[in-house]
């Protein structure tokens, strides 16, 4: 193959694996914040509220 596909292949796996390590470190994020989520406040919602 040509360098240039090497290079371009290269290129897409870095962000590639930029893009899920991003992915990962907002999910370790999200789930620290429910934690410290007051859970005691949240509400019960039902399918059909009415306004």
């Amino acid at each position: 193959m040509d360098d240039g596909v090497w290079i371009a292949l290269g290129i897409v796996l870095l962000v590639v694996i930029y893009v899920l390590a991003k992915v990962l470190q907002h999910m370790r994020r999200s789930r620290e914040l429910w934690e410290k989520v007051d859970k005691s406040k949240l509400r019960e919602w039902e399918d059909e509220d009415d306004w």
